[in-house]
């Protein structure tokens, strides 16, 4: 990256409380938080709940009354939907900018490389309004010379509404003004500890941090603190990573609340771990080559079992079929009755982008003719809620058609989803 391009950082307004909106628009009118994964702190804040003086990871029951006094809504997260909807966040961008310019830094932030710097506004707004349109996120844009600058931006963009959530900085003359009002604990890696280092020798804002003498700064913190106060003066010292590097493996492993001995519950218990670990490949748009299913009893026990087993194909694959049918294959070789299993795992690895997925030598309309109905299975979940859809469980069946024959057989199954426009049509001729 050229030296003078401008740098934006794009940061998902409100995340949480935004995805929820989109879920549920009713919720546009109401006061709006997030809890953590235990419900136990606040995560995630509308604009109405911060104004009632809501801190950020405050325990629930300290603001209980509060909240319901003024009809808040009190929600768990949904980390899986959360990250559904940062994935067409970023894409929407990367569609728009092209993928060398994304840097994923979180899961509702991302540097951006704007090139030139002449018209860079004009392209921080029309992203703003672009991924509003594609996704129902409000988004807001800091533009500066360098990733901390931008950062520094960003979090003026968000709170002044004069800016309408996007400000350019670079080379602006309001720059040294934005520095001064800015305290240095809210610069980007300093933090409150590190701030009350900066306070015992007179450092105070961004700008007296920016006029501080290196040599004092990396003595009195470190080498970021010295980098940090290079940013501030314009110069990059963060390199730009447009890159992020390929999952090596996704694994969906947990322990049982209490021991599981037959085989259904055993079966059925792998299976969802295969489910989930198939989501999170297909969500990343990965494709795996070999599966492994692992199953033990309690550890800390004499009679402690483990086995494990994996299945290499000769192809890449990302339907949820055929991950199912690899795992019930290894599943079947490892369980042994009358255990008391404390704890399983699937592990996808082999993996590949899937647009990187080779045509298969004799079933290759088949395996395309799949991959568009798992396709629509995935927006039907996305939009209705997980496992609205999903593959029938074939081995409870008894003697009925495995949902692979009826396709084969191209019979005539019901319309999941009449509005569903071009994707209804596809599903009908997949059919």
């Amino acid at each position: 990256m050229l030296d003078r391009n401008a740098i934006a950082l794009i940061d998902c307004n409100n995340f949480f409380v935004s995805c929820e909106r989109v879920f549920d628009p009713l919720l546009e009118k109401r006061p709006v938080v997030v809890l953590s994964n235990n419900d136990g702190c606040i995560i995630s804040r509308s604009d109405e709940v911060k104004k009632m003086g809501v801190k950020m990871a405050v325990p629930l029951f300290k603001v209980r009354d509060l909240l319901e006094k003024n009809n808040t809504a009190i929600l768990s997260s949904n980390i899986e939907h959360y990250c559904e909807i940062s994935r067409r966040v970023m894409n929407s961008i990367r569609e728009n900018l092209g993928q060398e310019a994304v840097e994923v830094y979180s899961i509702d932030e991302a540097f951006i490389d704007l090139g030139t710097p002449d018209k860079s506004e004009e392209v921080g707004k029309y992203l703003k309004q672009k991924v509003w349109d594609e996704t129902g996120i409000p988004i807001s844009v800091g533009i500066a010379k360098t990733k901390t600058l931008a950062k520094l931006t960003n979090h003026i963009a968000k709170k002044s509404k004069k800016t309408e959530g996007v400000l350019n900085l670079y080379d602006s003359p309001y720059l040294e003004t934005a520095l001064k009002q800015t305290p240095v604990e809210k610069i980007w890696g300093i933090g409150h500890r590190n701030a009350k280092r900066l306070y015992k020798i007179g450092v105070n804002t961004a700008l007296d941090l920016r006029n501080s003498k290196v040599w004092k700064i990396r003595r009195t913190l470190n080498v970021f603190g010295a980098r940090t106060v290079l940013e501030l003066r314009g110069e990059k010292c963060f390199p730009f990573e447009r890159t992020i590097a390929d999952k090596k493996t996704i694994a969906h492993t947990r322990s049982f609340g209490e021991p599981l001995t037959t085989y259904r519950e055993m079966r059925n218990a792998v299976l969802n771990f295969a489910n989930r670990a198939v989501e999170r490949m297909r969500r990343d748009r990965l494709a795996a080559k070999s599966v492994t299913v692992f199953i033990q009893t309690n550890r800390f026990k004499d009679d402690h079992f483990s086995r494990s087993r994996i299945l290499n194909s000769i192809y890449h694959s990302n339907l949820p079929h055929e991950i199912n049918d690899w795992t019930l294959q290894c599943f079947k070789e490892i369980f042994e009755s009358g255990k008391e299993y404390k704890k399983a795992g699937v592990i996808l690895s082999g993996l590949i982008r899937a647009d990187k997925i080779t045509n298969r030598l004799f079933e290759n309309e088949q395996f395309r003719r799949w991959q568009v109905l798992a396709d629509i299975m995935d927006e039907l979940n996305f939009r209705y809620g997980r496992d609205t859809v999903k593959l029938a469980n074939i081995w409870d069946m008894g003697n009925a058609k495995s949902l692979h024959t009826l396709i084969n057989e191209k019979a005539e199954l019901p319309t999941l989803m009449p509005e569903m426009d071009s994707n209804t049509s596809e599903f009908r001729r997949f059919l």
